[in-house]
Order: structure tokens, then C-alpha cells, then sequence
């Protein structure tokens, strides 16, 4: 029966992704488009923004071009650089007091996935007040946020495109979903000159994150033409330029290409959502704070052999869309290659493959928490079983 409630809640949260109106950000790309951004900021009449960030970019000189062009053009700021890893409740309720007192009028994100999910909801919140809680789901908001400008400063969550936030709920420390076409934000600048200073490790992380949505995007039961079109260039990107940007983060070739691989990302999955690899990831930054990109690298080449054949027609376009393979492979020794090319670039980054702190006693939580994500939220391939992912997450604990 729970496996007909689950393609039941697929076959909802499918339609209702491809239903949703969506507004089409306004997209500014290249070397000193924050700048440019900034200055659209004076241009649409605000004078009176709040820089949304965490206390590194908020003390890196990262931020100071972006000051400095909206003083140039007359607008007035103020910063709020509280934001953490992971953000909780009290994150956002503490900017959007900031924001009230000041009466800003627009917000202004600068930064990786945890900012921009919590300057969603900063902007979201001050224009329907009331408990985070009442947000948990899709499409729970009844007014629009504040006008929202987005410049994301790792390549890798896609959240600068995406309809979604992940915020924790403190007292708990359950990662809360909230999924809402209004939270898209309108005016975003990919600027690679501002991610040249990822660190590699970060680096690696993220941009696995991308390539977790667009390759979980691209299985989904909800994909179509329009999102695999997406996801494929994503992942094309991914294979020719993540290692790049690892070795040398200088390489601004590499740098504004996987700028792009992971919006294309986040554009696929926004409107596919993604599977286990995410159902997985959420739980082990919920039990042990493992960052969202290494523990989707932990698991991402596990679980997509754990699908078995139902996947390998699909993972095999995806390699020969990387060049991996011979022109004779068939299908399941294709999918086999472009999953072991999956472990080689984890295993070239260095990517860590265990968790820290993980306990034998904390995994049965894990994986019916896991399942249960998953099974509501996902238009997954394929449900698989608590024994198949007790198996990958018992393959994280230390030896």
C-alpha cells in the first residue's frame, strides 16, 4: 500500500511542478555582472536595499564592488551577515527584523545556497508574516516576497533559480522544504570573477551538488524535453570543467562554466525535483552536519547503481553525452563506465566518503527518514527498498 500512496504523491508533486507559474528571472552573465546587477538595483528605483550574507563574505572584501557600485548610483544599505550553514528559523527571523527596521524595500543575496535560501525566505517572511512552520510545503505562500536580486558565489546549489528553500527548524533539526514558484528570484548575476576565490574543497562540493541535480533531474519521472535539454548541458559542463576549476580556481574558462552548469542544474530540477541521493544528503547534514555537496558525493555513484537496470538506458545517453565508452557498449556497461567516472572525479577532488561522527545506531533513522522524503517528494526511477538504502548508508560508516 505505501508504495501506491508513493506513486500517488509522485504522480502529484509531478504535475503540480510542471503546473506552477513560474516568473523568468532576468539573467546577467559574465565578469563584473554583480556590478551590473547592482546598478539595475538604482535603475528600478530602489533606494533602500539589505545585503544578505555569511560572516566570511561579509568580512572577505567579496563584498566591497557591490557596495561600492550601489552607493555610486544612490542607494542605501545595510547588511545583514548572520547566515550559517545550514540556516535555522531564528536566521531568517533575525534578517527579516533587520529588514523591517530599516524599511528596505528589496534584498540583495550574496552568497552560496544557505544565503540564498535564507534571503527566499527573509523576503518571503516580510510579506506574510507568521511561524516558518506554516511555509513547510509547496506553494504555502499567499503574497509575493520582497523583489529579490541574487548573486550566488559557488557553483553549485542552483538556488539562485530554483523555486526552493531548505531551512532547519532549530528545535527539532528537521530540514523543512518549502517549495514556491514566488520565491524565484528576479534578477540574478552569474559572475565568475566573484567565485574565483571558492576554495577547492568548496570548490569540489558544490559543483558535485550540481551534478547530483542535473544527473537526479535527468532520471525523474518528471522530466521532459525542455528540463532534459537542461540537465544535459549541465552535466556536459560538469565532466569538461569541474576538475578544471578544482586545480585551479583561476581558470575563468572553468569558473564561468560551471557558473552555468549549475543554474542549468537548478533550472532542470526545479521542475523535476530530484531522488535519493538528496532523500540520503538531507538526513546526514540533519544527524552529523555533513555539507549538503559531500553528502551528496558520498552517496551519488552508489545509489545510482543501486537503481539497477531501470536506469540504464538513461545513464548510458549520459555517457556517451561525456564521451565515456566505446561505440559497441551496450547499455548496462555504459551506465556501469559513466558511474565509475563518477567515483574517478570524487576520488581526483579528494571528496571525503564518510561522515563524520556517524553511528550504527543513527542509521536506521536515517533511511526511514530518507524513504519517506523521498517517497513524497520524489518522482524517483524507481522506490527502492529500507534494506537497499540501509546498504549504501551502512557503506559510509568508518572501517
Amino acid at each position: 500500500m505505501k508504495i501506491i500512496y508513493y506513486k500517488f504523491m509522485a504522480f502529484a508533486v509531478t504535475w503540480l511542478l510542471r503546473l506552477l507559474p513560474r516568473n523568468t528571472p532576468v539573467v546577467y552573465k559574465g565578469i563584473n555582472s554583480a556590478l551590473v546587477l547592482c546598478e539595475q538595483v538604482a535603475l528600478l528605483g530602489f533606494t533602500r536595499v539589505i545585503i544578505i550574507t555569511d560572516e566570511f563574505l561579509g568580512s572577505s572584501g567579496i563584498l566591497d564592488g557591490v557596495k561600492s557600485t550601489l552607493t555610486e548610483n544612490g542607494v542605501k544599505f545595510v547588511v545583514f551577515d548572520g547566515v550559517l550553514p545550514d540556516p535555522t528559523f531564528d536566521q531568517v527571523q533575525a534578517g527579516e527584523a533587520i529588514l523591517r527596521t530599516e524599511n528596505c524595500q528589496a534584498v540583495i543575496a550574496v552568497g552560496g545556497g544557505s544565503v540564498l535560501d535564507a534571503a527566499k525566505m527573509i523576503a518571503m517572511l516580510h510579506t506574510n508574516p507568521g511561524p516558518l512552520e506554516k511555509f513547510d510545503g509547496i506553494q504555502t505562500c499567499k503574497k509575493p516576497g520582497l523583489p529579490m536580486f541574487a548573486i550566488p558565489t559557488t557553483a553549485g546549489t542552483g538556488s539562485e533559480i530554483t523555486l526552493a528553500a531548505i531551512i532547519t527548524d532549530p528545535v527539532s533539526h528537521r530540514k523543512i522544504p518549502i517549495a514556491d514558484s514566488k520565491m524565484i528570484p528576479g534578477y540574478i548575476a552569474l559572475d565568475a570573477e566573484i567565485m574565483k576565490g571558492m576554495p577547492p574543497g568548496i570548490t569540489a562540493a558544490t559543483g558535485m551538488d550540481a551534478l547530483t541535480h542535473a544527473v537526479e533531474s535527468y532520471l525523474s519521472k518528471a522530466s521532459n524535453e525542455s528540463t532534459e535539454i537542461q540537465a544535459k548541458t549541465a552535466i556536459r559542463l560538469i565532466f569538461m570543467y569541474l576538475v578544471k576549476a578544482y586545480h585551479n580556481g583561476n581558470d575563468m574558462r572553468a569558473r564561468d562554466a560551471m557558473a552555468m552548469a549549475s543554474f542549468y542544474a537548478g533550472a532542470a530540477f526545479g521542475k523535476t525535483s530530484v531522488g535519493y541521493v538528496h532523500g540520503i544528503a538531507h538526513q546526514l547534514g540533519r544527524v552529523c552536519g555533513t555539507p549538503h555537496g559531500n553528502a551528496n558525493a558520498m552517496v551519488l555513484p552508489e545509489v545510482l547503481a543501486a537503481y539497477g537496470d531501470c536506469v540504464h538506458a538513461r545513464l548510458a545517453d549520459l555517457a556517451r553525452l561525456v564521451n565515456i565508452g566505446e561505440p559497441g557498449n551496450g547499455d548496462s556497461q555504459l551506465a556501469g563506465q559513466f558511474i565509475q567516472a563518477i567515483v574517478d572525479m570524487r576520488r581526483e577532488m579528494s571528496l571525503p566518503l564518510q561522515p563524520k561522527d556517524l553511528k550504527l545506531q543513527d542509521i536506521p533513522g536515517i533511511v526511514d527518514d530518507a524513504i519517506s522524503e523521498a517517497g513524497k517528494l520524489y518522482p524517483v526511477p524507481r522506490y527502492m527498498s529500507k534494506d537497499e538504502l540501509r546498504c549504501i548508508v551502512n557503506g559510509l560508516l568508518a572501517a
